[in-house]
């Protein structure tokens, strides 16, 4: 592993930034040889974990060298873990993201489009410019950008277009996305006893985006859970779900 040593400032000690792991995080550690923790960047701010710590212990800087400093001034101390740096209760389908209507429409056209191209999500949707952990129909499991899946200037061909070394060769692609997507235009899942369906009409998400806000005010959080799930659980009618929600948040601009 190629490793970067950064000088920090002359009351903190110096310390090693290691490489870039799959999930998107630096492990650093002094230069005595302590592991300190990890460091990743999620949306143009810094996060710094300590060693052993849950991720409910980060805390945010400006830049990757004071999150790095950081680690190594609690070096040997245990974290204070305070009100303003515990998350909330994690959101199925959503990575660190609020379930806001513009978040949960941004994550259905993704898993939509994942289900399109025959990438498996492992982990729920991270924003558009942050590392989201897949499998490929191969077995390769790894991260990739949806901002890099998506396509750019209306052209929706991901890049790269040969999904990753060591895949199938391209030719076969077309037909084994083929073999395994099927589209459907209606849901024929079942959701669970009372669940409900998950929606393919305009009508139906706005109705559930609506139910989700009250949710988010009133809880219980089971009950916003189930409704995020419907809304972006795994669905043969995805991508039907995701256009339904686009011509939500469409409306909501006319308005």
């Amino acid at each position: 592993m190629t490793q970067n040593i950064e000088h920090a400032s002359n009351d903190v000690p110096e310390y090693t930034i290691g490489d870039c792991g799959e999930d998107g995080r630096y492990p650093v550690t002094s230069l005595a040889g302590v592991m300190a923790g990890h460091i990743y960047r999620w949306h143009r701010a810094w996060y710094a974990v300590p060693a052993g710590q849950p991720d409910s212990a980060r805390t945010k800087h400006v830049d990757r060298r004071k999150a790095a400093e950081h680690l190594c001034e609690i070096v040997g101390t245990a974290p204070v873990v305070t009100a303003d740096t515990v998350e909330p209760l994690p959101v199925p389908y959503l990575r660190g993201l609020k379930p806001t209507p513009q978040n949960i429409i941004n994550a259905a056209r993704a898993l939509a489009r994942l289900a399109e191209l025959a990438w498996e999500p492992l982990e729920g949707y991270p924003g558009a410019d942050n590392r989201w952990r897949m499998k490929c129909f191969c077995g390769w499991t790894g991260t990739r950008w949806w901002s890099h899946l998506r396509g750019r200037n209306n052209d929706n061909t991901p890049r790269p277009e040969n999904r990753h070394d060591g895949c199938i060769p391209m030719a076969e692609h077309a037909e084994t996305i083929a073999r395994l997507y099927t589209p459907a235009s209606t849901c024929p899942c079942s959701a669970g006893d009372d669940a409900g369906a998950h929606p393919v009409t305009a009508d139906g998400a706005a109705q559930l985006l609506a139910a989700v806000a009250r949710a988010r005010r009133t809880g219980p959080p089971e009950e916003l859970n189930r409704l995020v799930a419907l809304l972006l659980g795994p669905c043969p009618a995805a991508s039907a779900r995701a256009q339904a929600l686009q011509e939500v948040a469409e409306r909501r601009k006319r308005r």
